[in-house]
């Protein structure tokens, strides 16, 4: 029954053909059912892993300026930072993880340097103040526009832990440019030895 169905060319090949020809026919019946798969050439994912360590590594170069950055505030609000008294024009509470509390407050307030008005958010304000209350705070002299509370700043310091997060990313950075490196060489070498 089974070989009344099967094109006499076909019952031919099959008993008389080699492997070869059976994987040919398998070839033709998968193109038959869609397009045939393409690979992917070594040299893509060479580009592709090229342009990845890239973005790593401007990733990299800004955690270390955000860092330097932050240092470099926390220093020059220690040493140059303008006091003022601030007057809180509003204040809303931020909620915690569970949602169910507050943790922190984003309060509005108003102050002069210079003979200038601001209304700015204060940093750091982790409880509530009344509106029409007053905040100690230190202005930033580079940038009056940013204040802190006086006790934040009083009790932070610059400090060589914010540098821990991008210096352990680092060296995992470098294992992994040493990796490439040497993919690279080898897919080369494959290359050259054909």
């Amino acid at each position: 029954m089974l070989h009344r169905s099967i094109p006499k060319r076909t019952a031919w090949y099959i008993l008389t053909s080699d492997e070869p020809t059976r994987a040919h026919t398998d070839a033709s019946i998968s193109t038959l059912r869609g397009a045939s798969p393409v690979g992917v050439g070594s040299r893509v994912w060479v580009v592709l892993g090229a342009l990845c360590l890239l973005a790593f590594a401007v990733a990299l170069l800004v955690s270390f300026v955000s860092a330097t950055h932050d240092n470099a505030r926390i220093s020059r609000l220690k040493t140059h930072g303008i006091a003022v008294n601030a007057t809180v024009d509003n204040c809303i509470g931020n909620l915690g993880g569970s949602g169910s509390n507050a943790s922190s407050y984003t309060c509005h307030a108003s102050y002069v340097v210079a003979g200038v008005t601001y209304h700015e958010v204060v940093g750091l304000m982790s409880s509530f103040s009344a509106p029409g209350a007053h905040v100690a705070v230190v202005a930033d002299p580079s940038q009056p526009s940013t204040i802190e509370l006086a006790s934040a700043v009083a009790s932070s310091s610059a400090s060589n832990g914010a540098y821990l997060v991008p210096g352990l990313l680092s060296v995992f950075f470098v294992a992994l440019t040493l990796g490439y490196l040497r993919l690279v060489r080898r897919l080369r070498s494959r290359r050259d030895g054909h």
